[in-house]
């Protein structure tokens, strides 16, 4: 390519062009020409870089970048970043500490992922302390939990995406889906309890004796059973019902049909009275005394003890009760019991009532 150099403008439409070796050009001017001329050219100001604020430097850190990486991005030494970093870091092992604890499969007594994922890593002969975890999320993006180890020579990632409101993770690559896979493979080798010797593989178990068949025919007794008999009994009551005996009870007296089950009637002796209760009938009769042996004389009847002579008198008439035959007057001079007395004063006269003194006075 030849390269010109502008010596000027020529007839106020041409440009006058030479080159290296003294050759000169006329290039006319044209409107092609002045539209290439007009485009802009960048400013000094707008090759410089625009700067970073906190929040993305903090995105940066929480989409799993380091220190040094964030450090090399920005332009800013690891001293101004630490600050930022370690919430950051904070955040991403709280999330993963988390996930790594929910429970895998529906039954309550389920295994956590990171039992799940230990178990199955020392069964590859990993050691579990070299088993890192990490978490990380891009914006905009569901948190996603790390798993590292190494087994032999090579380095291995599994990747879960975490679901934070239902507590579940979610397998993003092959080694995550071994990992927590539902069914774990059966060993080539069955369990045995330690200090047990392994079975050879060369050995057959001993073939099981042969249990000769157990004679279910009842032992015969002695007597012969005519089996034509039986079966011609059987026939006859075949198809035909039986009533049911009627529930019996016990009566008072026995049945006509069973005359030697009747007894005898008997007489029967009250018991005789103990000493202590006749001594006793002794002792109240011996406190009555009768009512002609007092002295003293009889007092003068009141008013109200003689109402009461006059009501238990059967002779008096009006009364309503009758004498009863063979009683006379001999009967009535028969001793009676003393009455008792009351302490209540007799009742006053009308005349004592009305006037206040009686006609005697």
């Amino acid at each position: 390519m030849i390269e010109l150099e502008l010596l000027g403008l020529q007839e106020g439409q041409k440009l006058s062009l030479n080159d290296s070796e003294g050759n000169r050009y006329v290039l006319p001017i044209t409107d092609e020409l002045r539209a290439a001329l007009r485009t802009d050219v960048a400013s000094p100001a707008d090759d410089k870089p625009r700067p970073i604020t906190p929040r993305e430097i903090q995105a940066h850190f929480r989409a799993g970048l380091s220190v040094a990486e964030v450090s090399e991005i920005t332009s800013f030494p690891p001293s101004q970043l630490n600050s930022l970093a370690y919430p950051i870091f904070a955040e991403r092992e709280y999330t993963a500490q988390n996930a790594r604890l929910y429970r895998q499969g529906h039954d309550a007594g389920g295994m956590t992922l990171e039992e799940l994922v230990v178990s199955r890593l020392v069964a590859r002969g990993v050691n579990t302390n070299d088993i890192e975890w990490d978490a990380h999320r891009d914006q905009g993006e569901p948190w996603i939990l790390v798993a590292r180890y190494r087994i032999g020579d090579t380095n291995h990632t599994a990747l879960w995406t975490i679901n934070t409101k239902a507590q579940t993770v979610a397998a993003r690559n092959d080694e995550a889906t071994w990992l927590t896979e539902n069914q774990i493979p059966a060993p080539s080798n069955p369990w045995r309890r330690p200090n047990t010797p392994a079975v050879a593989q060369d050995e057959e178990p001993a073939p099981a004796e042969k249990i000769s068949a157990i004679d279910a025919r009842p032992a015969s007794s002695g007597q012969p059973v005519d089996i034509d008999s039986m079966l011609e009994s059987l026939n006859s009551k075949r198809g035909k019902s039986q009533p049911m005996p009627e529930p019996e009870f016990d009566g008072a007296h026995p049945a006509d049909s069973e005359p030697e089950a009747a007894q005898d009637a008997t007489i029967l002796a009250f018991p005789s009275p103990k000493p202590e209760a006749a001594e006793d009938k002794s002792q109240k009769k011996a406190i009555v005394t009768p009512v002609s042996s007092l002295s003293t004389p009889p007092t003068a009847p009141t008013a109200e003890s003689a109402d009461e002579a006059e009501a238990s008198d059967p002779q008096q008439p009006g009364n309503s009760q009758q004498a009863l035959p063979g009683v006379g007057h001999d009967s009535a001079t028969a001793p009676k019991p003393a009455k008792k007395r009351r302490n209540r004063p007799a009742m006053p006269s009308w005349d004592e009532i009305v006037f206040g003194y009686s006609k005697d006075d």
